[in-house]
């Protein structure tokens, strides 16, 4: 998968965290998990893709 595709991938779960923190606020529940894990989701990503991902321009 080329780094636009992680990227967008990235980007979609980030979304997804983002409505679930949303829900379980309105809940009155402890958000600290969400939260960890919204971050830790940020942090992996954005080290992954640059680590591992490949831009269209470097493979040529």
């Amino acid at each position: 998968m080329n780094k636009d595709g992680l990227y967008s991938l990235w980007v979609l779960v980030v979304f997804f965290e983002m409505y679930w923190l949303y829900s379980v606020i309105d809940r009155n529940i402890p958000a600290t998990f969400v939260v960890t894990l919204i971050a830790v989701t940020l942090t992996l990503g954005a080290v992954g893709l640059k680590l591992f991902g490949k831009s269209d321009d470097e493979k040529k």
